[in-house]
Formats: structure tokens, C-alpha cells, sequence
């Protein structure tokens, strides 16, 4: 199966389908022999939704599950069984809806890009005057910070206190020992 699965029409698949797709696991050895006729009722049984008798497996999502269970995504070589067939094509169908999912949210988040991108072409003209605002801009900047630095040269800085005071400082300064006796 191609990776393009996803941009192809969808359709339900129909008994010529199962039968097609069951050909194609014939090969497999089969845990059990049992009658043509039932084993082609239980695996359609399978395959439908609620309504009885309408299958509402898509077409690519039965031939992905086949393809899939024939190169031995089930864990064993065996046939698969009617349930293990409509497990691995709703995961193959819930594959296909996350690659359509994922693909429409790309899309738009293009689109989305796309809207942010300026159409006008700048001229040369435009450009230098976009420099020079830029350039003046800088400057100002430049010379603001400066303006803050020196004034707060002069200024002095508060001190940093951490705590209380331990027991040899009184407000900050040292207490004179004591006269030995």
C-alpha cells in the first residue's frame, strides 16, 4: 500500500473485497478447518457495523490490514481470525484518519504562516529608512542606558542585609572587648 492512501476516495468494501482479501490469506495455515460458507459469513459478520449485512470496513483500510497480517504484524503465523481482521483494519483505519488529521493541521498551519508573510515587495528606499530607524533606535537606546548608568554612579548602593545581627555587632558595628581583669 502506498503512503497516498489517504488522498485516494474512500469506499466501503464489498464481499467480492473479503473475498479477494481472504484469498490473500489463504496461504496461512489455519489453526482449525472449517466450512467455506461459515468461515465467509463469520469474517463479513465481522466486517459490519451495526446494520446487519452492511459492511462498513473502507476498501484500503481491508487490503492494509491483509498486508499487514500477512508480514506478520498479529505476533503468529496463523490465519487471523474474523476478530483479529476487524481489530487490524480499525487500526489501519484510525492510521489512515491520523495521517488525513495530520495533514490538515500542516495544511493549515501554512495557510496560518502564509497570512504573516508580507505580500508587498520593500523597496530600496524603504529599507534604508527602515535601517535609519533602526540605526536612530540603537542609538537612543545606547545613550538612555548610559544616562541611567551615571546616575546611579554617585548614588551609593544600599547595603544587603541578610539577617539579624549576631552578638559581637551592635548596629552594624563591633563591640570593644572586654578590659581582661
Amino acid at each position: 500500500m502506498s503512503s497516498d492512501i489517504s488522498t485516494e476516495v474512500v469506499r466501503t468494501a464489498t464481499d467480492r473485497d473479503l473475498l479477494v482479501s481472504l484469498a490473500a490469506l489463504d496461504p496461512l495455515p489455519r489453526r482449525a478447518s472449517t466450512n467455506p460458507e461459515l468461515e465467509f459469513a463469520a469474517f463479513k459478520t465481522a466486517l459490519e457495523g451495526r446494520q446487519v449485512g452492511l459492511m462498513v470496513v473502507a476498501y484500503v483500510d481491508l487490503m492494509a490490514a491483509v498486508r499487514a497480517i500477512v508480514q506478520g504484524c498479529l505476533g503468529h503465523a496463523y490465519h487471523p481470525s474474523p476478530a483479529e481482521l476487524r481489530m487490524r483494519c480499525n487500526a489501519k483505519r484510525d492510521e489512515r484518519l491520523e495521517e488525513i488529521a495530520k495533514a490538515a493541521r500542516r495544511r493549515a498551519a501554512d495557510e496560518e504562516q502564509a497570512s504573516y508573510r508580507s505580500t508587498s515587495t520593500k523597496t530600496a528606499e524603504a529599507r534604508e529608512r527602515a535601517a535609519a530607524t533602526y540605526a536612530a533606535f540603537c542609538e537612543a537606546n545606547a545613550q538612555a542606558r548610559l544616562d541611567v548608568d551615571t546616575k546611579n554612579y554617585h548614588r551609593p548602593r544600599p547595603r544587603k542585609t541578610t539577617g539579624p545581627p549576631d552578638g559581637k555587632t551592635v548596629c552594624g558595628t563591633a563591640k570593644p572587648d572586654p578590659a581582661p581583669v
